[in-house]
């Protein structure tokens, strides 16, 4: 004998309420990626390396334009050891384009930056991606090319 089936209770009234508003769904931040990669650009020039650090997920691919690709802690040492020196960052052109969680920037800078003692004036071309972590945005890659 088959017993019977009974009514399967499947979602209480309030979650279902939360759920069809989106209030499931992980908040993005309020704070602009394009607004971020400007404080992230300013952390760098001055080395404030506790803001820094903030801005920089756990599993981040920094690949700078001569090529080398660091960790974030390779990437937030290299500033610290004073083997490179940001000057300055100059915004040339930037925009951002969402995909789900995700932010992607892409832009043309400038970097006045000291490296090994040496001055120099980068023209770069990048691409940098944004993910949401601890409700706030986190560069998790970074790759930049020279440019004449």
């Amino acid at each position: 004998m088959i017993p019977a089936v009974r009514p399967i209770q499947l979602i209480a009234p309030a979650l279902l309420l939360a759920m069809s508003t989106g209030a499931c769904a992980p908040a993005r931040p309020t704070q602009s990626v394009e607004d971020l990669e400007r404080a992230r650009f300013a952390a760098m020039t001055h080395q404030d390396m506790t803001a820094l650090a903030g801005m920089l997920a756990p599993d981040l691919n920094y690949c700078h334009s001569n090529g080398v690709c660091e960790s974030r802690e390779q990437a937030l040492a290299t500033i610290t050891s004073g083997r490179l020196r940001y000057k300055s960052i100059r915004v040339e052109k930037m925009q951002s384009r969402a995909e789900g969680d995700v932010e992607i920037t892409n832009g043309t800078i400038s970097i006045d930056v000291e490296e090994n003692g040496q001055d120099l004036t980068l023209h770069l071309v990048y691409t940098g991606v944004y993910v949401v972590r601890d409700g706030r945005w986190q560069l998790t890659a970074w790759q930049s090319t020279r440019i004449q």
